[in-house]
Order: structure tokens, then C-alpha cells, then sequence
């Protein structure tokens, strides 16, 4: 891993002279403060890339990679058909026929827009979309 003259270099600095005592201790302090810095560095990265990865994993639980959308005052018929067509794709987990629509929420203190989505509890329960 390291090379005889690095490590005699690493040693040489490491260790004090007897003289210089003091100057050993504040050595072992700093090379404890650099450990416990990169250690910290390295799990905050991990939980963060962890977090991450479930988060993405949640967000696409239920909103999929594509969408497949009828056009405006065309009704979306024959979405058994289309589903099933693309379930036997290789490399597709999960297709789902979802309603989704727009609504306005209103309460005493004002009124927001909201996005309500619909999907089958047959597909729910079958596929095992939400945990």
C-alpha cells in the first residue's frame, strides 16, 4: 500500500523528538480531528445516499418513469388492452391504468387546487403499489 519512504516520512513527522513532547500531543490531537472528520463524512454521505435511494424509490412507487395520457375529449377506451400489451415488455414492472383529475379544495380560509388520482384496489392489493 504505502512505499517504504513514505512511511518512514509519515513516521518521522508523527513522532516527536523527546525534547519536544508537547508538540506529540498536538499531533495525536490533530490526526484524531482529520480521523473523526473523514469518519463523519463518509456515514453522512452514506445515510444521505441511502435516504436518497428510498425517496426515489417512493416517488416512483406510485408516479411511473412514462405516462400515457388520452388526448382532450378522446376517452381512453382501451386501456385493458394497452396495459396488458405493456406488461409483457421485458424490462417493465408495472403498468397501471390511474384516473387522475384537478379539483378545487375550498375551506373557510381560502381555496387551493389539488390533484386527485384514482387507481383500481385490485391493482393495489395485486401489484403491491403503495407499502
Amino acid at each position: 500500500m504505502f512505499s517504504k519512504f513514505e512511511r518512514l516520512t509519515a513516521w518521522r513527522y508523527l513522532r516527536a523528538k523527546r525534547k519536544e513532547g508537547f508538540i506529540s500531543v498536538i499531533t495525536g490531537f490533530a490526526f484524531t480531528g482529520i480521523a473523526l472528520g473523514v469518519a463523519t463524512l463518509i456515514i453522512v454521505m452514506s445515510v444521505m445516499n441511502g435516504f436518497k435511494a428510498e425517496l426515489l424509490n417512493r416517488i416512483l412507487g406510485i408516479n411511473g418513469h412514462i405516462s400515457i395520457v388520452a388526448s382532450a375529449g378522446f376517452p381512453f377506451n382501451n386501456y385493458k388492452q394497452a396495459v396488458s400489451a405493456l406488461e409483457s415488455i421485458e424490462g417493465i414492472d408495472l403498468a397501471l391504468p390511474m384516473i387522475e383529475k384537478q379539483l378545487l379544495v375550498s375551506s373557510p380560509h381560502g381555496a387551493e387546487g389539488a390533484m386527485v388520482r384514482g387507481i383500481d384496489k385490485a391493482d393495489i392489493l395485486k401489484k403491491k403499489v403503495m407499502r
